[in-house]
């Protein structure tokens, strides 16, 4: 069956001129992860930007030819853009989305960032081998996902290893690099999240010592905290930190 063309499509939310959010989706997944978020923090007045990733929203095989460098140029693309038109930008992003933000806060290219289940460290020892497994097997296929998530969310049924190993490549550099952060940030991570340990975030919280940093654990949802049981405080929670950390009306 295919996916509603909704579920595959970028979204964009004209607002103010003041603040602009870059929303970023995770790994194997699209922007569907943040348009409940993206239209929460739309009717702030706020302009909103949810773009697609290089090799999502297409087939898995598209995105064996990407990697992180083409997730980064399309981050910082999405902020470029933001900037034509806002004053200020925050960076929000899920999992790899998360990762992705907070490397534009080393570069500083953002004012604000919320990070959520970004993964410093991964459940799965298994997806730490993506390097050496990658010429011998070049997809693991995902567990099923069925329900109310899977009616809200398009994501590939299976991992392709070649990016993955990219994208673990790219984690240790992201971590080093924390220090030089020196907007705010929220560091979200739910407590049931079998992709990302939760002890992601408290190396987060540890090593953005130069930032404003605040530390929320959400109790009952999981990896996709944008979509799960708390996803309208999430909502809130977002506003809430831009409102406080960048004064935004």
């Amino acid at each position: 069956m295919k996916p509603e063309p909704r579920l595959l499509e970028a979204f964009y939310h004209e607002g103010n001129d003041d603040l602009g959010c870059l929303l970023l989706h995770g790994f194997t997944g699209s922007p569907s992860e943040m348009r409940f978020l993206g239209e929460k923090l739309a009717a702030y007045g706020w302009t909103v930007n949810g773009i697609m990733l290089s090799g999502h929203g297409t087939t898995p095989e598209d995105m064996v030819r990407t990697g992180w460098k083409d997730w980064a140029r399309d981050a910082e693309a999405g902020v470029r853009g933001l900037r034509r038109h806002c004053s200020r930008v925050a960076a929000i992003g899920l999992s790899m989305g998360g990762l992705l933000s907070v490397y534009l806060a080393e570069k500083g290219l953002v004012d604000a960032v919320i990070s959520m289940n970004t993964p410093m460290v991964l459940q799965d020892w298994r997806a730490r081998l993506a390097g050496l497994a990658k010429p011998f097997v070049h997809y693991v296929a995902k567990a099923e996902v069925s329900g109310r998530l899977a009616a809200e969310r398009f994501a590939y049924g299976k991992i392709p290893l070649r990016p993955l190993d990219s994208l673990n490549k790219a984690v240790p550099g992201v971590r080093r690099k924390l220090g030089l952060v020196r907007c705010p940030v929220l560091v979200m991570q739910s407590r049931r999240d079998k992709t990302v340990s939760p002890r992601s975030a408290d190396i987060l919280w540890r090593g953005l010592s130069g930032a404003r940093t605040e530390r929320i654990f959400w109790e009952n949802s999981g990896h996709i905290l944008t979509l799960g049981p708390e996803r309208e405080a999430v909502a809130l929670e977002t506003a809430r930190f831009l409102q406080t950390m960048l004064g935004a009306g």
